[in-house]
């Protein structure tokens, strides 16, 4: 690999990445009816937030390293609304996946590829169930709504 695509992996593809993820989860909630949510890319100093209505888009400084959505609603949340908003960050990855790929097939080029399979990873990944201290993975918390102790 050489050094402009390791950059443009870790610097463009990856927030690419997971905006996508994050913004499914976005989806989710807002599709689960929300009253507020707040999509975070990153860490560190916050750079800005973008506003609409009840969507809360915040960049951070080190915007290549994760990103999180909260959401609210007065009503709480039901296990099966929890496991739509959960799904759809991988899902959206996976949607992502194989237009990347498609697009590839079209205009091959490392670039998309790399796109196509960083997608492809994060919808793969985020479905494995783990749980490290206070973080755990979108198919953590769905094999926690399916198999409820």
């Amino acid at each position: 690999m050489n050094i402009a695509l390791l950059l443009f992996t870790l610097f463009i593809v990856a927030p690419i990445g997971t905006f996508i993820h994050e913004s499914g989860h976005m989806l989710g909630a807002q599709f689960m009816k929300a009253d507020c949510v707040q999509l975070s890319i990153g860490l560190g100093k916050r750079l800005g937030t973008i506003c609409f209505k009840k969507i809360h888009i915040t960049i951070h400084a080190l915007f290549f390293l994760g990103g999180f959505v909260q959401s609210e609603r007065k009503l709480p949340y039901k296990p099966l609304d929890i496991f739509w908003i959960t799904i759809c960050g991988p899902m959206n990855n996976g949607i992502f996946a194989l237009l990347f790929f498609s697009l590839n097939g079209i205009y091959a080029n490392q670039y998309i590829y790399i796109l196509y399979l960083f997608n492809l990873w994060l919808a793969i990944i985020n479905m494995i169930p783990y749980k490290v201290k206070n973080r755990h993975s979108d198919g953590y918390i769905i094999l926690k709504i399916i198999l409820p102790k």
